[in-house]
């Protein structure tokens, strides 16, 4: 029997774990032989778990304290760490964190609730269950691990005692998984960011004028939860789908990524919706000559200008994932936001979700090379190949080069064979397999059984989806149904001239608080300057006063409702990352100054740059 302490307080702060223990007690045996409570030396209890003992057989507290000290040594614990605790045992561990690092986030897995009902059993843990930032997980599927993930701005900290190494191996090795999904998901995000972010607020500014001109995504979340749908992305297998694509169109929902939207015209049908995100320009010339008048494009503020120019039927918005294009939008129109992994097609499969369509079905989503090829036949790539080709670079060549460019592999297939991938794909397969791990299994199938293999995602057939019913009449009603309704509100009158208004004072409320930032910054420049040319000459006047105001003057950094905005484009080199607390230079203060000199240099530039490019449009 539940102790009461316990009782009432999960009743009161986790009544869904404690709705779900209750099942669980109907249908567990408390005297699990698999479980042992044993009274150690220390007076404390301890446990085994299949023979293993989950803690010490002497001092259960103790080693607590050891295995917090061994995990923590060689990580970087601030205050928003979020701490991953894999198995709860009695609670000992979990206790010592909450006692060293009150404020960080606790996420406990305990994959046997059967432990975790001994445990509330065994011991008072209602303080431990009180404080707050406490989230519990008891799946051993861990897929509700991805939903709390995104509630984190830090890296987490993951602990796995040797005991719970031993008893639950496949969790382990699949909480590691998810960790390092996790974190490949967040490096593509960071890495895409560094490499166009500068053409990100180029396309932002340049484009914002589409805010009041064109309407969003969101009212069409759920609006096609009985249709199914097929994202069409550009990889090799997309020709084996083109010849099916007349009576595919008759069945399900056409999303096309960019790239694939001239095959698909081509084939003589033209897609739903046609989604657009990538800021380059090279990206935006696979529209060239594309004439889809029955086609809603669904894009970003970021985009290349000239996308905008294109004759859609219609145009949707989804939010930017971009602080800049956020900013200009939250107070004016939310769009409606879709997950991005650096590639088109993890939009489209978003927008697919977005949409309430079941099933999903992807074809051309290869994140490989089947049969050496990179792309559908007729592709913007090999037209360009072409038209470059000369005598010392054939387009055999150029073919070569785009195989050989990032660390090829072979990998598993859908259909279980081998294939030839990179790291590069290999990035948006883990974004794949990260975002279906967030959903109910079969709801998503691939047409690509030649393409890498991502878990979660089935295999499907061309077959399945013609065997389907005809329902082309009715999804061209439903969607000219909410589209009509959409732009005859998004369209009024009285509408417009607010979005105007509100788009004019955000604009002029953006533009004040980034020059007033770009002042603070001068500020923190002039007197790290003086300082340093205070310390050449030998003697420091006021240090204290001056070290005072300079921690308030990154405050006010710190706590500027902008200050993503004016970090965006922040690219801090290598040199610059000087760890201040782990300094190797002689005179800490010297190394602190060099460090805001760069700080605040790097900002300023940042900042300057928005701002110029916001007052030239």
């Amino acid at each position: 029997m539940m102790l009461t302490p316990n009782k009432a307080v999960l009743e009161q702060v986790f009544p869904e774990l404690y709705k779900r223990l209750l099942k669980e007690a109907e249908i567990l045996n408390q005297t699990n032989i698999d479980i042992q409570l044993v009274t150690t030396p220390s007076g404390d209890i301890s446990m085994k778990y299949r023979g293993i003992w989950i803690h010490s057989s002497r001092n259960p507290r103790e080693e607590a304290k050891r295995v917090i000290q061994t995990s923590v040594q060689s990580a970087q614990v601030q205050n928003q760490t979020p701490f991953i605790l894999l198995g709860f045992g009695l609670g000992y561990t979990a206790e010592h964190i909450r006692e060293q690092y009150p404020q960080n986030p606790l996420v406990i897995i305990e994959p046997n609730p059967s432990i975790l009902l001994t445990a509330l059993t065994a011991r008072d843990l209602s303080s431990l269950l009180c404080s707050p930032g406490i989230i519990f997980i008891i799946d051993k599927t861990m897929g509700a691990l991805f939903n709390v993930l995104p509630l984190f701005s830090s890296p987490p900290l993951p602990i796995i005692s040797r005991p719970y190494r031993e008893a639950e191996p496949d969790v382990v090795k699949d909480l590691l998984h998810i960790l390092s999904l996790w974190k490949t998901k967040t490096d593509v995000n960071e890495a895409t960011i560094k490499k166009f972010g500068k053409r990100w607020v180029k396309n932002i500014v340049a484009n914002q004028h589409i805010l009041i001109d064109i309407p969003g995504i969101a009212a069409f979340a759920e609006a096609f939860p009985s249709f199914p749908a097929l994202v069409l992305a550009a990889g090799p297998s997309l020709d084996d789908i083109l010849p099916f694509l007349p009576e595919l169109h008759k069945r399900c929902l056409i999303i096309a990524v960019d790239t694939a939207l001239r095959a698909l015209l081509r084939s003589g049908i033209e897609p739903d919706f046609v989604v657009v995100v990538d800021p380059q320009y090279w990206n935006a010339r696979h529209l060239d000559f594309c004439h889809a008048l029955r086609t809603c494009l669904v894009t970003e503020i970021g985009v290349y200008p000239t996308v905008l120019r294109h004759s859609f039927q219609h145009r949707l918005l989804c939010s930017s994932l971009y602080p800049l294009g956020y900013y200009l939008e939250k107070n004016v129109d939310v769009k409606g936001r879709l997950g991005a992994g650096g590639s088109v097609a993890t939009t489209a499969f978003d927008f697919a979700l977005h949409l309430g369509s079941k099933p999903i079905y992807i074809a051309g989503l290869d994140l490989s090379y089947p049969d050496y090829k990179t792309h559908f036949t007729g592709a913007l790539f090999e037209e360009r190949a072409f038209t470059k080709s000369h005598r010392f670079l054939p387009a055999e060549t150029q073919s070569f080069q785009s195989l050989m460019g990032a660390h090829p592999f072979y990998a598993p297939s859908a259909s279980g064979d081998k294939v030839l991938t990179d790291a590069r794909l290999s990035l948006y397969t883990a974004w794949f397999e990260a975002r279906l791990r967030q959903l109910p299994p079969g709801i998503c199938k691939s047409l690509s059984p030649n393409g890498i293999g991502i878990p979660g995602l089935e295999l499907g057939s061309v077959e399945d989806l013609l065997s389907r019913p005809v329902i082309r009449l009715e999804l061209q009603n439903q969607l000219s149904n909410i589209i009509k309704q959409l732009e005859d509100q998004f369209f009024a009158a009285d509408h417009q001239k607010h979005l105007q208004q509100a788009w004019e004072k955000n604009q002029q409320t953006l533009i004040q608080a980034l020059t007033d930032l770009l002042v603070i910054t001068e500020r923190g420049t002039a007197l790290v300057n003086s300082l340093l040319q205070e310390m050449m000459q030998g003697s420091i006047n006021l240090l204290d006063n001056k070290l005072t105001e300079l921690d308030r003057i990154n405050d006010q950094i710190a706590q500027s409702p902008i200050k993503d905005i004016a970090g965006f484009l922040f690219t801090d080199s290598e040199e610059n990352k000087i760890s201040i607390n782990n300094s190797q230079e002689k005179d800490a203060l010297q190394s602190y100054l060099t460090y805001l000199t760069s700080f605040y240099s790097i900002l300023h530039n940042s900042i300057n740059y928005q701002i110029l490019l916001l007052k030239s449009h």
